[in-house]
Order: C-alpha cells, then structure tokens, then sequence
C-alpha cells in the first residue's frame, strides 16, 4: 500500500512549511529510513522558468528551503537544480529565488547544462535518454513539484517534474518524438523508473490553474503533500481538483509499468475530502486519440491546439523559438515580424511548448467546432 501525507498550510512560513514537512517525513518512517545517509542527494524543484515565485509557475522558495534544513540538520550532502523549459538554470534559479536559499547554506547547483546519453533497455518505450550530469554524479532526487494544469497531460505534479532531469534543448526532442499526450506519458514512466527519485514532494499551498503550466492562475489550494509514490500523490492531487484520475495518461501508465499506484493509497494527516475544489479551473474531458483512429485525416480540424490572441500578441517570436520539430508549426507570414506568428496545424505536434514558454499569457488551448461537434466538448472549451 501507498502512503500519502496530506498536510494543510496556507502560508509561505518557513516555520509552518519546515515543521509541516518534518512531520510528515516523520509519518514515512523519517528521513534516514528513505534515505540512508551515505547517499548524496540532488533536489529537484520545478524551475520551469524564470519568473517571480508569486506566480505559482515554479516550486516557492520557502517548501525548497524547508527541505534543505531538514537535509543539513541531519548532515546530509546535497545539490539542487532543474533543467528549464527557456533559459539559463542558474539565472532562473536566481529570479525564482531558489538560488538564494542554496547560497544561504552553500549548496551546489548542480551542471543541468550538460549531460549523457544513458541506455536503458528495461524502458517500456524509451530506450535511451540525455540525461543531466547532475543526475549522474549524485546517489538519488528528491522531487519537488509544483500543483498545476497543464495543457497536454491535464496535470503536472510529481510525476512530471523529473523530466527536468533531461538536459535543455533534447525536452524538446523528447516531445517531437512522443508527440501526443499517450506516448508522452508513456515516456515520462519509462524516465521515472529510470531515475528512481526516493521522495516526492507537491507544493500545492498556491497552485495553478488555467492556462498552465506556465500562464494560469495562482489558487489556493492549502496544501503539502509527500510521499515515495508520485502515482499515488498525483491521484490524490486530482481527487482534490475533481478530476477524474484515470483519464490521466502519466497515471494510468504509472500503475502500469510498475512506477506506483493508483487504487491502494492510505492517507496520512488531513482528509481529502477537506480540500476539494470542484471550481478548479481545468479541462476535466478525457485526452483523445484521434491520431490512431479512422479520422486521422481529419486531425487539424478536430484535435484541441494551441492558438495566439493575435490582437495582445507581442511578436517576440518565442513560440518559433521553442517550437520542438525541424520543420517548424509555427512561422512568420511572408517573414513580416511585425504581425503574429501563423501555425501551420498539419505539421503542429500538439506538445505545447509553445504554449508553456510564451511570457505574455497569448498562447491558449482550444478545440475546433468540428472537435467539440464529434467528441461532445464542452463548448466552453
């Protein structure tokens, strides 16, 4: 059986947040029973950007701290880092404030910059990964992630997050060759069992929902959540938001080959049931398949993609930018930069990253009239 500690905060203290975190640690057997204390650890926090902490994009500085004080209370040696979706790791960890709390107690951050192809044969659909050298020279990850929407696996939460152990520039490899919501998942399994973090961490004391993973709306949700099964916490994470967790691919796959569970969870500390928000704000319909299906032809027209509000658009071509396919989706009309970029829907993958980078909040989700028509859509969608 999986445990699940579920403890209420609704504030950044650090006193509150250390004391919270302590005690469930505690609740799993404390921390030397996760992890012995020869190993070296890397943190993982979402560092998916560099933005302001406020914004509910990035792990907040105050749960990363907590982790850190229990760590070296009990003389453990560490790192920290992430592998952003856009831009430098250590200038993003300065901007989120994650950098100050580790020149605080003199951590390391960890090359997430460089990396290896590492071979994993036991892989269910992926065989090979480039990997980080921060990943490499450590003994095991602890997982902090950050409670958010996210437009093409509905969630990001524990299971997520550790795909920032794969260095920059090949996430975006990662999603043109995985590229719908199905074999992405099925991917994200594959690299978590490779990893193998031992704790998992969800800031969810603000979350995000919306427009995520990076553009929603901060929301309280007043809660840390802590375990060793990321499947199980990120059921228990849509259980609180209303959603139904076996449309999540990352869940169902996670059961499946072996990452955690879904349906044998004991939760530790608060009730569920005290922090439901059936008001989140998230796209609750099941993710489809229409690229395996007879109406693959029609896959432009009926197929949720991401569109650009052209009227508050800054044309900072970001989007092309981050556009993970050799051929681009994305283009300026007869090179004019001075209008919105244009999407070419036959080439477009659906990953989303364009979406998840765009610093002005344009780029939005939305299903084709004929989409919502075939698969009954809400039109508010």
């Amino acid at each position: 059986m999986s445990k699940v500690v579920v403890l209420r905060c609704g504030e950044y203290d650090l006193k509150k947040v250390y004391e919270k975190i302590k005690w469930g640690i505690d609740e799993l057997g404390g921390i030397e029973s996760i992890i012995p204390k020869n190993k070296k650890i890397l943190i993982n926090p979402n560092m998916l950007i560099s933005t302001d902490s406020k914004n509910a994009v990035t792990t907040h500085p105050v749960v990363f701290e907590a982790v850190v004080k229990l760590l070296v209370e009990n003389n453990y040696q560490m790192t920290y880092g992430d592998s952003p979706g856009f831009g430098n790791p250590e200038k993003v960890a300065k901007k989120t404030g994650i950098k100050d709390v580790g020149d605080r107690y003199n951590l390391k951050l960890a090359d997430f910059v460089n990396g290896k192809t590492i071979s994993y044969p036991e892989g269910m659909l992926c065989k090979q990964f480039e990997i980080a050298n921060a990943v490499l020279e450590t003994d095991t990850i602890i997982n902090i992630a950050k409670m958010k929407s996210h437009a093409l696996q509905r969630i990001t939460g524990a299971i997520k997050n550790p795909f920032g152990c794969v260095v920059g520039f090949n996430k975006g490899l990662m999603h043109s060759r995985f590229s719908n919501a199905y074999n992405f998942a099925e991917m994200l399994i594959d690299l978590d069992n490779y990893l193998k973090v031992d704790l998992h961490i969800l800031d969810g004391i603000i979350a995000m929902e919306g427009n995520g993973p990076r553009n929603g709306d901060p929301t309280p949700m007043n809660v840390i959540m802590i375990s060793k099964d990321p499947v199980a916490i990120d059921t228990i994470f849509c259980r609180m938001i209303d959603l139904n967790p076996f449309i999540i691919p990352t869940i169902t796959y996670g059961q499946k080959y072996g990452l955690g569970s879904h349906d044998n969870i004991e939760i530790i500390g608060e009730p569920v049931e005290s922090f439901i928000n059936k008001e989140f704000n998230i796209d609750r319909d099941t993710i489809k398949k229409t690229e395996n299906s007879s109406l693959s032809f029609l896959r432009k027209y009926v197929l949720r993609r991401p569109y650009i509000q052209e009227d508050i658009c800054k044309k900072c071509g970001i989007c092309i930018e981050v556009c993970p396919i050799d051929d681009k989706a994305l283009s300026w009309k007869n090179g004019d930069k001075s209008q919105a970029p244009i999407y070419d829907y036959d080439k477009c993958i659906r990953c989303y990253c364009c979406q998840e980078m765009c610093p002005y909040h344009v780029i939005k989700p939305k299903t084709p009239v004929i989409g919502k028509i075939l698969y009954g859509v809400r039109l508010l969608k």
